[in-house]
C-alpha cells in the first residue's frame, strides 16, 4: 500500500524469526551511515538532556514547596484542563481540539504524547484517537507513552524541524505509590517529566496542547471530543 501511494519503501524477506537479530544490527549500522550523510550526530541527544534538566529542576522545587510548578489552565470544566503556551480558543474541549488541529499544514505530523498507564486497553483507545486525528488533518500521526518516548522521538520533537503538532495527555493517577527515600510519589515524578517535556517544547515555540484529565479513564472524554 505504501508503494501504491507513491512512498519510497524497502522490503526484506527473512527466512525465519531468528534473523530479526541481524536486522537490528543492519539498521543500527544504517542509522549511523544515514546520520553521517545528513551531518547529524547519531550519538548525541542534547534536547533529551534539556528535558532531564527541566524535570530535575521541577522535582527540586517540589521537594522544597511540596507542589509542582505549572501554569494556570486556559480552560477547565469538570476536572478536565487545557494548557497551551499560545492562544487557546473554544467553548468546549471538542472546539479547542478542532482549533488546535486546524494549525496543521501540509507536511506536518501530529504526535500524541500520552503520560497514561501503558496497557492494551489504553493503547487501543489512543490508536482510535490517532486515527481520528489522521482522518481530520490528513497528517501522519504517532502515539508514544511517556516518559518512555522521550529517549527516542522526544529528540526529534524538540531538535527536529518545526513540523509537529503535539497533543500531550496527562492525568491524575488512579493509584499512586511513594518512592522510598525520594520524598515523592511515582505520580509526581511522571508529572514532572511531562511538565519538563511541555516546557521544553513551548520554549522552542512548538505547537503544543496539553490536556489534563481527572483520571486515566477520562481519556474516553477526549476520544468523544476528537470524534
Amino acid at each position: 500500500k505504501l508503494q501504491e501511494a507513491g512512498h519510497p519503501a524497502l522490503a526484506f524477506d527473512i527466512p525465519d524469526a531468528y534473523e530479526l537479530g541481524a536486522e537490528f544490527y543492519r539498521w543500527e549500522v544504517a542509522t549511523a551511515v544515514a546520520c553521517h550523510i545528513l551531518r547529524v550526530n547519531a550519538f548525541d541527544q542534547p534536547d533529551v538532556q534539556d528535558n532531564k534538566k527541566r524535570t530535575a529542576d521541577k522535582i527540586a522545587a517540589y521537594r522544597q514547596n511540596r507542589k509542582l510548578d505549572e501554569a494556570n489552565p486556559a480552560w477547565e470544566v469538570d476536572g478536565v484542563r487545557a494548557f497551551s503556551p499560545g492562544a487557546l480558543t473554544g467553548a468546549d474541549l471538542a472546539e479547542i481540539l478542532k482549533n488546535f488541529l486546524s494549525q496543521a499544514r501540509k507536511g506536518d505530523y501530529v504526535a500524541i504524547n500520552a503520560y497514561l498507564p501503558r496497557n492494551p486497553e489504553m493503547a487501543e483507545v489512543l490508536q482510535i484517537i490517532r486515527l481520528a486525528i489522521r482522518k481530520r488533518t490528513g497528517c501522519a500521526t504517532t502515539v508514544g507513552f511517556g516518559p518512555r518516548f522521550l529517549h527516542s522521538t522526544g529528540q526529534l520533537h524538540k531538535g527536529g524541524p518545526d513540523t509537529g503538532l503535539f497533543l500531550q495527555i496527562t492525568a491524575e493517577p488512579g493509584e499512586d505509590i511513594e518512592i522510598p527515600t525520594q520524598g515523592m510519589t511515582f505520580g509526581v515524578l511522571e508529572r514532572a517529566q511531562a511538565l519538563g517535556d511541555y516546557e521544553a517544547l513551548a520554549t522552542r515555540e512548538r505547537r503544543i496542547l496539553r490536556v489534563h484529565l481527572p483520571s486515566p479513564e477520562a481519556v474516553s472524554e477526549l476520544l468523544q471530543a476528537i470524534k
